[in-house]
């Protein structure tokens, strides 16, 4: 599993004569010759063939970037690294000269791949990989004059000079997926496809991790950038290992934790998965699991109709933005270095949002019933609170910051700051009058707003709508099939989450709807907000219970407005029986969803611990491995006696490292299998090391693992 990922803080201005890296084309680097022997044959290659070129709003692999002059040698580099670990990976690093096209990605990618068994599964990440896989194989393995597929039997060296891999060293199953945080900001049918969380046998896999690498290197980007070409490439290099061999030391330890940490969240996914399968009829769990054997990807997503999203207005926001401030240069700003662009406004005001229901929850959270004394976990319950008060807090000082730089006209004015971060005011567009608006140049950012407070509300009613026909569901289920004390409990329990859901999605649409009116949406057939309107008491409720009251006598329109706007489940034309019927359908439709994340998410957890305990294995014995062989190194006979022993000596020091690195491997690959034993056995519930030492079995005390810390 790999990750790609490019960066343009690391570049390199043109500066100083040619020089040649002391590494060559070894370590991190790719072989330069078959770089430009690739760059040369398909590097002018357009990307814009590929699909999906509407599905996201990233710049990478973006066509218009790569004919922009910059005024630098080298325009970044793109990086491969492990997706599970972060590891920077050998010959997987290559400079940008044109954008982050795909032909300097593939020369990357293709060199680490190879270095892979191909009858693994391979599936990779890459921010834009919905695009970009589509015509991976064929780049990599076919020639520009034509397919090499007789060539299969070919050794690397007889391959043309722009086939990076040979068919038959393809692997066979083969994915390029989008990183967790990314995929959110592509299209609905794109997430759904290429979501990791959907993804079997990957874990909790996130794809992301190459971004800690970046928040590492670019603190070097201002010494690099004035350095020759193979200076660089050193300095870059001695910074990649550094970075890898710290990463080695800590990894047997953070395996460790992590894998006690993933248990435990599996065991509570078990336990969420069994409430909500125990509501349901054996014949009508059997017919769901069947149904969703024979379905793709595209069952994770509603088969209802939606308003528009939040995430698709930011969408396209971006791309407005981006077209914008590309039409306002000049022809001698597009010629050479192209100014920094200003920050943009749509991704502030999304992330503004955002906080805004950070606030709310840190606000209505119940305190009392949250860290009472005596209760278990309140101690580790309130550290937590506090800490995601100071995180708030935090959070709103680089929201203010930002504010500036997207609305300069606030700088002339004071803006006060609560002392509780709850309360604070985020000083958006619609916090100010239409007039304040206009004096201090909130015009734009207003507009943008309001777009996206459309999205944000269409959100939360189809939310809403989905935690009302759960609640039902679940009373419903909870009437008809829950018996016992402990079931009931346990039933209680849902429906109160669900309660709290609707809730939420209610103060969520409520505050959406409130900055919509302040913003002077219009919000009749035909204007942006149709569809919209001030929720009312007795709008939030379940329709059987409205139904069952005889309040409704057979015409739509006497229904909750909220069940007939767009996204809703009974159209103003259906009938008493219709409307039944779709209520029906629609409320089985979110009970299949609730279902099927449930036990996508056990799944994805028991992966994950499954992957870690194996992880930890192939730690020690790897760590035992790099011992070994640093303890026989066998230096060169010609070399001078002095320079014989001294390599000797160097050898048997890194050999002693690792074992000591092996040492605590094994500690704590001990007391994981022992708890892996322990846990198949069902003889421990509880996820954690005090209760393996309480189980009593044989092995290394675990008193040898805090030794080490």
């Amino acid at each position: 599993m790999l990750a790609v990922d490019g960066n343009f803080h690391l570049h390199r201005n043109k500066k100083g004569k040619a020089d040649n890296s002391f590494t060559r084309n070894a370590g991190f680097w790719v072989d330069d010759g078959e770089f430009d022997d690739y760059i040369d044959a398909k590097g002018a290659r357009p990307d814009s063939a590929e699909k999906n070129q509407k599905c996201h709003s990233f710049k990478a692999g973006d066509p218009s970037r790569s004919s922009q002059k910059s005024g630098k040698t080298v325009t970044g580099v793109v990086t491969v690294s492990c997706s599970r670990h972060f590891f920077i990976q050998p010959n997987g690093t290559a400079d940008l000269h044109k954008g982050e096209r795909f032909a300097y990605v593939d020369v990357a990618l293709a060199s680490v791949i190879r270095q892979q068994d191909p009858h693994q599964r391979h599936i990779h990440t890459y921010d834009i990989g919905c695009k970009y896989s589509v015509n991976f194989k064929k780049r990599v393995t076919c020639s520009v004059d034509g397919d090499v597929a007789d060539m299969e039997a070919a050794a690397r060296g007889s391959l043309p000079k722009d086939v990076l891999i040979a068919p038959s060293d393809f692997p066979s199953d083969f994915e390029i997926k989008v990183p967790s945080w990314h995929v959110l900001g592509h299209t609905h049918d794109c997430i759904l496809e290429n979501n990791l969380r959907y993804t079997p046998l990957v874990g909790r896999t996130a794809g992301e991790g190459v971004e800690t690498i970046w928040s590492v290197m670019n603190k070097h980007q201002y010494s690099t950038r004035e350095m020759t070409h193979g200076h660089r490439r050193d300095v870059l290099t001695d910074l990649f290992n550094d970075y890898n061999w710290k990463k080695l030391t800590k990894e047997a330890k953070r395996v460790f934790d992590a894998y006690f940490a993933a248990y435990e969240v599996y065991i509570s996914k078990e336990a969420e998965l069994k409430e909500i399968e125990d509501k349901i009829e054996p014949g009508k769990l059997n017919a769901l699991r069947e149904d969703s054997k024979s379905r793709g990807f595209e069952q994770f997503g509603a088969a209802s109709q939606r308003g528009p999203s939040k995430s698709s207005v930011l969408i396209e926001l971006k791309k407005n933005e981006e077209n914008e401030k590309l039409s306002l240069l000049t022809e001698d700003e597009r010629a050479g270095s192209r100014p920094p662009l200003p920050h943009s406004g749509a991704l502030f005001l999304s992330n503004a949002m955002e906080l805004e229901d950070l606030q709310y929850q840190l606000r209505t959270r119940n305190l009392d019933e949250y860290i009472a004394e005596g209760t278990v976990g309140a101690d580790k319950r309130r550290a937590q609170h506090l800490k995601s008060l100071d995180a708030l807090r935090r959070r709103i000082d680089e929201h203010l910051e930002a504010l500036l730089l997207v609305a300069p006209g606030l700088s002339g004015i004071v803006l006060s700051r609560a002392q509780v971060p709850t309360s604070q005011d985020l000083y958006l567009p619609s916090s100010f009058t239409d007039k304040q608006r206009e004096t201090l140049g909130l015009g734009m950012l207003a507009e943008q707003e309001a777009q996206l407070r459309i999205g944000a509300a269409h959100d939360h009613l189809s939310g809403l709508r989905d935690a009302l026909g759960l609640r039902s569901l679940l009373l419903r289920a909870k009437r008809a099939h829950v018996r016992g004390h402990i079931k009931t409990t346990r039933s209680e329990a849902s429906v109160m989450r669900a309660s709290k859901v609707v809730e939420r999605q209610t103060a969520g649409y409520d505050r959406n709807w409130t900055a919509i009116v302040k913003l002077g949406v219009g919000t009749s057939e035909g204007q942006p907000g149709y569809g919209l309107k001030a929720l009312e008491e007795g709008d939030v409720g379940n329709l059987e219970n409205f139904i069952k009251d005889q309040r409704y006598n057979g015409n739509p329109a006497e229904l909750p407005w909220i069940w007939r706007s767009l996204g809703g489940s009974a159209p103003h034309y259906a009938s008493a029986s219709e409307v039944q019927k779709s209520i029906e359908s629609w409320e089985q439709e979110v009970f299949r969803l609730t279902w099927l994340h449930a036990r996508t998410s056990r799944d994805r957890w028991k992966e994950e611990y499954i992957l870690l305990r194996s992880e930890s294995e192939r730690i020690t014995l790897s760590f035992r491995h790099a011992a070994g062989k640093w303890r026989g190194l066998q230096p060169s006979a010609h070399l001078d006696s002095k320079v014989w022993r001294g390599v000797m000596a160097y050898g048997q020091k890194k050999g002693s490292i690792f074992e000591e690195l092996a040492r605590e491997a094994s500690v704590h690959l001990a007391v994981i299998d022992r708890h892996w034993k322990a846990a198949a056995e069902n003889s421990i519930k509880a996820p954690s090391v005090d209760a393996v030492e309480q189980a009593g079995f044989e092995g290394p005390v675990l008193e040898d693992v805090d030794e080490f810390y």
